[in-house]
């Protein structure tokens, strides 16, 4: 089981398979750094008072710790204490008062006897000596009035007025405690007890020197903090409060500004000090966001591009647009305005390169890519990283739906075009959705025109370099290298002259039948105009170009055969040298499939002798046809030379031998490997029927004339009689463009008669061409 797997892994490590992956892999890396490089911002030395020499923007959404610490703690001291009620406490209090009253009734009381004279007569003005005061002060155990002039107050008031006093304090106390005293509001309660006690007839003295110092000694809360609820609700409400929150793009400090604490704070979070301090929550975005970008493409291409996974150098063509196109879009982080990104220009790369289902392909990573890449940039806010997404894939579409099955150059041009009008309309609808500024929207929509207009103009500079560098098989480049005056089309019509006719009209047919099924037209005809190049290696052994000497009749028939099947092989080596897309060479070589060569085969047969003849030595080495349009050109060489080997091809005939050759195909199991349908099939039958009813069409029959009298026509001279006119003759001869019954009857090629050793090959002798 080990060696199994270990022999999979290792299968699997020297596959395409493996060398697309580590691409993959490779792309990832690269492009997670570059964005590690645009995240990764500038450090400033700078401290708090000093004065800034520069304007720094927030690169996200920003903190400002220092005022949201503020403010929490502003609505946490805003929170009203929880109170309880704790029974005893006025009882206490009330206890407290009566017996502070009563050492102050004492002292009272013990003026009172030292200003009474023996005669029973009272000084209110007798002055009290030290020891006097000293025993005044002995006996207080709850107050304590150090003052003499409190003292004095309480020993030289009257008994009435002291009574008066007890019993309004006494009174306004128990209402007050009555009421709810509040923990940490006894001062203000104290206060309150003191108003309302001076609206009485109190004597003042006794307001000013005594009742506060009793009030402070007795007074305590009968209504204490619940603390527990109260640090709860406290809580809660520094939770409530929404953080101070500076947005992307706003500026954290202004040139020539002071520099705050809580600006110092907001620099540090974000990495802009030079304090060893990195936010690695940005390069954590970083490498979520190029993770999801990679997993999106892979997803598509497995979506919609299976094969590419295995395609090593399509696969890389892909790769590389994102890479530019992710380069490109990181230049643009250093200029003015993030709109200026050329978005289209890998939607665009992709469907002229590959097609459009690779400009599908390519969009939705981007799109990831490019609002990645905006969100940390200073400049830019979360809106213009939606707009920044959603014109990536509007634009996208666009340009995908305008150049598919026509990618011309100008049109790639135009696409640009394209993309800059869907980029404006986005630009406006979302900005009349969000906002009013109107000069705000103009700038943003002439930076995205800008940059769509640059994705045209970059896609028609590298369009070529591509092209050229992994050959491609673009239909710019197709078209290219079926110019008459490219250097091996321009040897096959000098060098060969009847292949390269033969070559034109299968181009037409392959042409018309792959515009009937949607197959690409400009591969089926380039592929037909080359499919034969092989033969410029011998051209004197192929019917087609033979004029009256065949040297295969005195070649032997295995030596005959290999020559013939050899110009498959011969054509790709060509079309490899030429550096002719692989799409080419592959048509080169698919184009006879297996098929032998039965002219040959039968040939052999006729020289063997009764020895056995292995017909695997006059196929062709194949493989068969992969593609639709390799198919298409392998019907279409057939069908032509067996039409124009016919003696009669009447339209009826034509459509007849068509089905045969087809059917014959099939049942030879040719087209076994190709992605045909049989109503694909049916549709290509009904192309060529319409392209060969055209080339052989019937002719009329012109009349055999000897001779004509030729009339002169004799200008400013009188008319002479009938008989005097001279007659004059010519002969006919016979027009250019008439073809002989001779030259109508003449074939490319004898067929082989049936004999039963080849009675199951019957099917394949319509199929033989001139090879």
């Amino acid at each position: 089981m080990k060696k199994n797997s270990e022999h999979s892994f290792y299968s699997w490590l020297h596959s395409s398979s493996s060398i697309c992956f580590l691409m993959i892999l490779g792309t990832f890396l690269i492009i997670l750094g570059l964005f590690f490089c645009i995240c990764t911002p500038k450090k400033y030395d700078l401290r708090v008072g000093t004065i800034s020499h520069v304007t720094i923007n927030a690169t996200k959404d920003v903190e400002d710790i220092v005022a949201t610490e503020d403010k929490r703690n502003a609505a946490a001291d805003s929170v009203e204490p929880q109170y309880g009620y704790t029974p005893g406490v006025k009882e206490e209090v009330m206890e407290m008062l009566s017996n502070a009253f009563q050492e102050l009734r004492n002292i009272q009381q013990y003026g009172l006897e030292l200003r009474t004279q023996d005669d029973g007569t009272v000084v209110s003005n007798r002055p009290f000596s030290e020891e006097e005061i000293d025993h005044a002060l002995a006996m207080l155990e709850i107050l304590s009035l150090n003052n003499r002039t409190q003292l004095t107050t309480v020993m030289r008031g009257d008994t009435e007025e002291f009574e008066k006093m007890v019993t309004t304090v006494t009174k306004v106390v128990e209402n007050s405690l009555s009421s709810g005293i509040r923990e940490g509001q006894v001062a203000q309660e104290i206060m309150s007890i003191m108003q309302n006690v001076g609206y009485t007839t109190v004597d003042i003295s006794y307001i000013q020197n005594i009742i506060p110092i009793v009030l402070r000694t007795c007074i305590k809360p009968n209504m204490p903090i619940n603390q527990e609820d109260y640090e709860s609700n406290r809580q809660k409400a520094r939770e409530a409060v929404e953080p101070v929150i500076v947005p992307q793009g706003q500026n954290i400090i202004r040139e020539g500004d002071r520099i705050t604490l809580n600006q110092i704070e907001m620099l540090r979070s974000l990495g802009f000090l030079n304090d060893n301090h990195y936010d690695y929550s940005v390069y954590g975005g970083a490498l979520i966001t190029t993770v999801l970008a990679m997993v999106a493409l892979m997803m598509m291409l497995h979506l919609l591009l299976k094969d590419l996974l295995k395609d090593i150098r399509k696969l890389a063509v892909i790769l590389i647009i994102l890479i530019l196109c992710y380069g490109f879009a990181s230049i643009a982080t250093l200029l003015p305005s993030l709109y200026i990104i050329p978005i289209a220009l890998g939607t665009i790369l992709g469907t002229v390169l590959i097609g459009y289902r690779a400009g599908l392909v390519l969009m939705v990573p981007l799109a990831l890519l490019f609002a990645g890449i905006t969100s940390c940039n200073s400049n830019t806010t979360f809106y213009d990283v939606v707009l920044i997404m959603a014109n990536t894939l509007s634009s996208g579409i666009a340009t995908v739906w305008f150049l598919k099955g026509r990618p011309q150059r100008v049109r790639v041009l135009v696409s640009g075009l394209i993309s800059a009008v869907f980029c404006l309309i986005m630009i406006v609808g979302i900005k009349l959705l969000t906002s009013a500024e109107t000069l705000n929207m103009i700038q943003t929509g002439v930076w995205a025109l800008t940059g769509s207009l640059l994705s045209g103009a970059l896609a028609v500079a590298l369009q070529p370099a591509f092209e050229g560098v992994f050959h491609l098989a673009t239909p710019s480049r197709l078209l290219e290298i079926t110019n008459p005056n490219q250097p091996l089309m321009k040897r096959l019509m000098l060098e060969a002259p009847g292949t390269y006719h033969h070559s034109i009209i299968v181009a037409n047919l392959a042409e018309a039948a792959a515009d009937k099924i949607g197959a690409n037209a400009y591969l089926a005809r380039a592929g037909a105009y080359y499919h034969d190049i092989g033969k410029l290696k011998r051209p004197g052994y192929f019917s087609e170009n033979q004029h009256g000497n065949n040297p295969h009749e005195k070649t032997d028939p295995y030596v005959s055969a290999a020559i013939l099947t050899s110009h498959t092989k011969d054509g790709a080596l060509m079309a490899q040298k030429e550096h002719l897309p692989p799409e080419i060479q592959d048509i080169i070589l698919q184009h006879h499939g297996v098929t032998p060569v039965m002219f040959f085969y039968h040939k052999a047969l006729q020289m063997s002798d009764g020895r056995h003849v292995d017909i695997n030595d006059f196929r062709y080495a194949g493989p068969k046809p992969r593609t639709r349009e390799a198919s298409i050109v392998m019907m279409a060489d057939s069908i032509e030379a067996a039409i124009r080997s016919m003696k009669d091809p009447t339209p009826k005939a034509i459509d007849q031998y068509i089905e045969r050759l087809i059917r014959g195909k099939l049942e030879d199991g040719q087209l076994s490997e190709c992605p045909l349908s049989l109503s694909d099939i049916d549709e290509i039958c009904t192309a060529f029927s319409g392209i060969l009813k055209g080339v052989y069409h019937e002719r009329i029959e012109y009349p055999k004339v000897e001779k004509y009298v030729v009339q002169p026509v004799v200008k400013n001279e009188p008319a002479q009689p009938e008989n005097q006119r001279e007659q004059k003759t010519e002969e006919i001869k016979p027009e250019a463009g008439t073809a002989s019954e001779e030259l109508q009857d003449k074939q490319a090629e004898h067929p082989a008669e049936e004999t039963p050793e080849v009675t199951e090959q019957k099917r394949n002798e319509e199929t033989e061409s001139a090879d």
